[in-house]
C-alpha cells in the first residue's frame, strides 16, 4: 500500500473561538474587501476526517494544487484542516506536554508556490511561506467498548482514531499577491523527517494533514482531483514536493485561502468606472467616492 491513511475523528472539539478584531480609526489605504478564493474545508467539522500521517509515510511536505476564485488576490490567510491522534495520557509525566492536558502545540508551515515547475517537477518560485506555533487538541482517551478498545467515541456515537481541528495561518503581513493558479504546501518536522526531524518521539509523529473521502472545492478549483504534491521518501519515492497521482477519491486537500483587493485611496481611482474594479464592494461611483473622502468612515454599502 502506497500510504496510510488515518482516519480520524473529532465530535465535538469546544470551537476554538478567534476573537474578532476591531480597529477604530483605520487609515483608507489599510481597508480591504476580503473574500474567500479557495475553499476544499468540510462545510462542518466532523469528529475526524481522513488525513495523511508524516511521520507514518516519511512525509516532509504535503499539499495541492488549486486555481483560485474571484479576483481577490492580495493573500490573507490559509486555513488547514489536520487531525492529531495523539492523547495526553502518552505525555502526561515527565515530557515538554504534560503541562496541559487540552492541547499542545507544534510549529508548522505553510508555503505557497506559483504554478511553474522545475525539470525535477517540483515548484522552483515560491511566493509566501508563514510557520506558525499551532494550537492542537489532544485526541480524546479511548472507549473501551470501540472495536479493539483503542479509538474514542464521539457524540455521532462512532467510534474514531483522531481528532480533526482546523489550524488558520495569518499571513497578511507578508503583502503578498498570489497569481489565479498556486502550489500549496504543508510541512512540519517529525521525529525522523521535515526539513529538520526532531530526532525523538512525541505527538508529532501522531499528527496528520486531512484528505477526507471524497471531498471537493466548494470556492475554487482542485487542478487535479486524483494528484496532490508530495515530499516524500516512503518506499519507491525520491525526495521532492512533486505532483503524485492515483490519490482519488482522497485527491483534495483540505485548506482554505482568503484574500483581499486594495480599497481605493484616492477618489480618481473610482471615477470612470474605477469602482466597478473592487468587485462587489461598493454599489456605484458615489459609493466608492464617499468612501475615499471619509477616510473610511462611511463604509461600503455592499
Amino acid at each position: 500500500m502506497k500510504l496510510q491513511f488515518i482516519k480520524a475523528n473529532v465530535n465535538s472539539l469546544k470551537a476554538m473561538a478567534i476573537g474578532a478584531l476591531l480597529v477604530l480609526a483605520m487609515p483608507v489605504s489599510a481597508f480591504a474587501a476580503t473574500s474567500t478564493v479557495y475553499d476544499a474545508t468540510p462545510a462542518v467539522l466532523p469528529p475526524n476526517v481522513a488525513s495523511l500521517g508524516y511521520q507514518a509515510t516519511s512525509t516532509s511536505e504535503f499539499g495541492d494544487y488549486v486555481h483560485l476564485a474571484g479576483t481577490d488576490r492580495t493573500l490573507d490567510t490559509v486555513t488547514v484542516t489536520m487531525s492529531n491522534w495523539a492523547l495526553y495520557s502518552d505525555y502526561s509525566i515527565g515530557t515538554p506536554y504534560s503541562a496541559d492536558p487540552v492541547a499542545w502545540t507544534h510549529p508548522i508551515t505553510v508555503n505557497i508556490y506559483a504554478d511553474s515547475l522545475d525539470v525535477n517537477g517540483e515548484p522552483d518560485t515560491l511566493l509566501a511561506t508563514k510557520t506558525q506555533s499551532v494550537l492542537i487538541p489532544w485526541r480524546p482517551a479511548a472507549d473501551p467498548t470501540c472495536p479493539g478498545g483503542t479509538a474514542w467515541r464521539a457524540s455521532d456515537n462512532l467510534c474514531y482514531n483522531g481528532i480533526a481541528f482546523n489550524a488558520v495561518f495569518d499571513m497578511s503581513s507578508l503583502a503578498v499577491d498570489l497569481p489565479d493558479d498556486v502550489i500549496v504546501g504543508v510541512a512540519y518536522n517529525t521525529a525522523n523527517y521535515g526539513a529538520n526531524p526532531i530526532g525523538q518521539s512525541g505527538p508529532y509523529n501522531s499528527l496528520n494533514v486531512g484528505v477526507p473521502n471524497a471531498q471537493t472545492a466548494s470556492v475554487g478549483t482542485d487542478d487535479d482531483t486524483d494528484a496532490v504534491f508530495w515530499d516524500t521518501t516512503y518506499p519507491g519515492y525520491t525526495a521532492g514536493f512533486k505532483l503524485d497521482t492515483g490519490w482519488t477519491p482522497n485527491g483534495t486537500v483540505a485548506f482554505k485561502i482568503t484574500a483581499s483587493t486594495a480599497m481605493p485611496t484616492s477618489k480618481d481611482q473610482c471615477k470612470k468606472d474605477g469602482w466597478k474594479s473592487y468587485g462587489s464592494t461598493f454599489k456605484n461611483q458615489g459609493d466608492c467616492v464617499s468612501f475615499v473622502a471619509t477616510k473610511g468612515k462611511n463604509t461600503p454599502s455592499n
